[in-house]
């Protein structure tokens, strides 16, 4: 019998690696498109591009795709703000080549990774799916103009607007989110700082639980949906500071400082849509997710 191959974009990046893990584990053929230089999984075909060239033709033209989980993006709120031009490349333009080349090439579903900034500041918590959009950074307004190109297209697909994703190996230079950033420097007891009063909050998702939804999103029947991808849980930061701080023994206070532009102050997701249509529960909570990720650095 013919395993199923899905082209996973981006799977060298934090989410695609675990993804990557996830699909292999569930028998499916796979291949990697992603910039970066190296790669660490031998069991993936890996091609070293840009998808948001025509370089992705060769992936297309080499291989029978018959899925598509596209994960590759600038991840930065930040950064966007920073890098305009390079945001669009990296995300809209992407999105559109790896759609064009799906429609071209008859790919069966495609799993978009997106994310809660869509919502910008809620008008109710928890959020659901039926929230308006609204924009506070050039990335949620990439990411928002990539979930309509991928519902124009005519592919089934499934859009995951992930929650505040984290786990074990994220970088803390590269596409982190606060708690890579608060777990390196609290793991060396180094200053930290604080944006805003630290009582704003979020809903962190381990990227495990994230892993495994992109590949339900395959092996569902589910189609054409946006689904959010969360713990329904809201976490603020001075609470996951403190989590860290017990966890890892860190003995200095937090320095407070002004807010960053584009930051959201409230974030929970509602995910009964997640549990209704995938049968899924998230299984990793905050305090769990950060002992693990303390047991694997007292490991290293």
């Amino acid at each position: 019998m013919h395993k199923k191959c899905v082209l996973v974009t981006g799977g060298e990046g934090f989410i695609g690696k675990y993804t990557v893990q996830e699909l292999l584990n569930n028998n499916f053929d796979v291949i990697i498109a992603d910039r970066k230089k190296e790669f660490q999984n031998t069991k993936a075909k890996y091609y070293r591009l840009d998808v948001a060239t025509d370089e992705l033709s060769k992936v297309f033209e080499n291989n029978k795709i018959d899925f598509i989980i596209h994960l590759a993006a600038l991840p930065s709120v930040s950064e966007s703000i920073r890098k305009p031009l390079q945001d669009c490349h990296d995300n809209y333009q992407a999105t559109v080549n790896v759609c064009s080349y799906a429609r071209k090439y008859n790919v069966k579903k495609i799993i978009f990774s997106s994310t809660a900034a869509v919502y910008a500041n809620p008008e109710y918590l928890p959020v659901d799916e039926k929230h308006p959009t609204s924009f506070l950074s050039p990335y949620a307004i990439t990411k928002n103009a990539s979930e309509n190109f991928i519902k124009y297209c005519g592919i089934n697909y499934i859009i995951f607007r992930y929650a505040n994703v984290y786990g074990k190996g994220q970088d803390a230079t590269g596409e982190a989110g606060v708690v890579a950033k608060f777990f390196e420097l609290m793991s060396d007891n180094l200053p930290l700082k604080i944006h805003g009063t630290g009582n704003q909050y979020r809903d962190f998702i381990n990227v495990k639980d994230v892993a495994k939804v992109n590949v339900l999103g395959l092996l569902t029947n589910t189609n054409n949906e946006i689904i959010n991808v969360s713990t329904n849980t809201k976490t603020t930061i001075n609470e996951l500071f403190e989590i860290l701080k017990q966890e890892l023994g860190y003995t200095q206070p937090p320095e407070y400082t002004n807010p960053r532009i584009g930051d959201i102050e409230k974030s929970v997701l509602d995910n009964n849509k997640l549990i209704k249509m995938l049968g899924y529960t998230p299984q990793i909570d905050i305090k769990n997710g950060i002992k693990e990720m303390v047991k694997s650095k007292i490991k290293a």
